[in-house]
């Protein structure tokens, strides 16, 4: 799992698992009641203390330990009821836990398959082959103490993007300090903004946490699974920006657009002035595009809780598949946005005035270039995220997104706020992220 944190100098991470071509692969049943069965065979490579396996399908999430049977050399796993009826697909993940020679702690290898419901009996899946058209760049459950940096980069500025740092330097310094962030890190990846060096009253006082993945894809399909924040004015991010802070093919943000997997807000209480909960209840996907920051355009959807539960009491799986004609978000299988290409094109739908900028992009430009995968934690904001007129019920808003003093307020005004953030429920929580390229 990893760890995306308000206010500390590393995220907990693990070493991530490798992959495992099983000599025999795991046998797959449909009982009649809708439970599903798994049987996985022994692998003598491994030689598996342990099996735990997990089945991935709309609407729900199953994650089991398997029992050895010793007549057989299989694992076994069986899943409650489930009804099946709509389900054409599931992917089925297989962790083997191993001991090596001189190594205490036990070892992890990984195998996925998807699997096909067969609709007419219902009673055995036909196995299903990965398309050749899809391949998985990136495959990381954070299984150890490090962040893998051959995955990861994480952001070091003061730009207003969340960044690994601590909070380091004591109340004072946020009224008359100065903030050299090259100095104090040895690096700065985003200048823009002040990013790479503040004074005063400017300097944020929250310092909270980005990562970036070092691969990218263009058309493809992503999978997190994550327990969002909660706490007020935390604003979670999962999503998809091509390079060097969206610069890309045609340009910086947003005229090469960017796709919001998840995002949300840690409020408990928040509402709009409609009245209309906006807090942690709610989890938004969107896409942003358009021709230079004055005619930026947006379109998104909501997905709400109504259960009386929020998006941060358990982990969630936020996808995206993109295509040339769609950009679909879900959440644990559910349809967030699905957004379709527009078959005239992005510049004539919007409208867009003079010369072209995607004439000689794809059908689906400016949504066919290269994205890198972000996750993120960050707070507060002067963009309109967190507007000046919603209701946060009797603490307020401590800070207006107009005021030059916007960071300090925010801070002096921290007796509204820190009373809901408790502990490691500030943090993002990160069980595994899978990034698939079309190819």
């Amino acid at each position: 799992m990893v760890l995306l944190p308000l206010l500390c100098l590393l995220p907990v991470l693990v070493f991530s698992t490798s992959t495992l071509n099983p000599t025999i692969k795991p046998r797959v049943t449909i009982e009649k009641d809708g439970s599903i069965s798994v049987y996985v065979h022994n692998e003598v490579s491994v030689q598996s203390v342990d099996i735990q396996v997990t089945i991935l399908k709309p609407f729900q999430l199953y994650n089991f330990v398997a029992d050895f049977n010793k007549v057989t050399s299989e694992w076994w796993i069986k899943t409650p009821v489930n009804n099946l009826e709509d389900v054409e697909s599931f992917e089925l993940a297989v962790f083997y836990y191993y001991h090596v020679e001189n190594n205490h702690q036990p070892q992890r290898k990984m195998y996925t398959e998807t699997i096909l419901v067969n609709q007419e009996t219902g009673l055995q899946p036909q196995p299903h082959q990965i398309s050749k058209r899809e391949v998985t760049v990136l495959f990381d459950d954070f299984n150890g103490n490090q962040l893998n940096m051959n995955n990861w980069m994480y952001e070091v500025t003061a730009s207003g993007g969340g960044t690994f740092t601590a909070d380091r330097f004591g109340e004072n310094f946020l009224q008359n300090g100065k903030l050299d962030v090259k100095g104090q890190w040895g690096s700065c990846t985003a200048s823009f903004n002040n990013g790479c060096y503040r004074t005063g009253s400017n300097i944020p006082p929250i310092m909270s946490s980005k990562i970036i993945s070092k691969v990218k894809i263009s058309h493809g399909r992503v999978e997190v699974l994550a327990k969002i924040p909660v706490g007020d004015w935390i604003w979670p991010g999962i999503w998809l920006l091509p390079p060097d802070g969206g610069t890309g093919v045609y340009g910086g943000w947003p005229n090469s657009g960017e796709i919001d997997i998840m995002e949300s807000r840690g409020n408990k209480n928040l509402k709009d002035v409609q009245g209309h909960i906006q807090g942690v209840k709610q989890t938004l996907s969107t896409i942003h595009f358009g021709n230079g920051r004055p005619n930026h355009r947006q379109h998104g959807h909501w997905k709400l809780k109504t259960d009386g539960s929020t998006w941060a009491d358990d982990y969630h799986l936020y996808a995206v598949d993109w295509t040339q004609d769609h950009i679909k978000c879900t959440v644990d299988g559910n349809p967030v946005l699905d957004w379709k290409t527009p078959p005239e094109g992005y510049w004539k739908h919007e409208n867009f005035s003079g010369n072209n900028l995607w004439a000689k992009g794809g059908p689906d430009a400016p949504f066919d270039g290269q994205y890198d995968l972000i996750l993120n934690v960050a707070v507060g904001g002067t963009g309109g995220y967190f507007p000046d007129g919603w209701n946060n019920g009797a603490d307020g808003k401590p800070w207006k997104d107009s005021s030059s003093t916007a960071m300090s307020d925010f801070w002096n005004n921290r007796s509204k706020w820190q009373h809901t953030w408790h502990g490691d429920d500030v943090a993002m929580k990160v069980k595994y992220v899978k990034m698939v390229q079309y190819n």
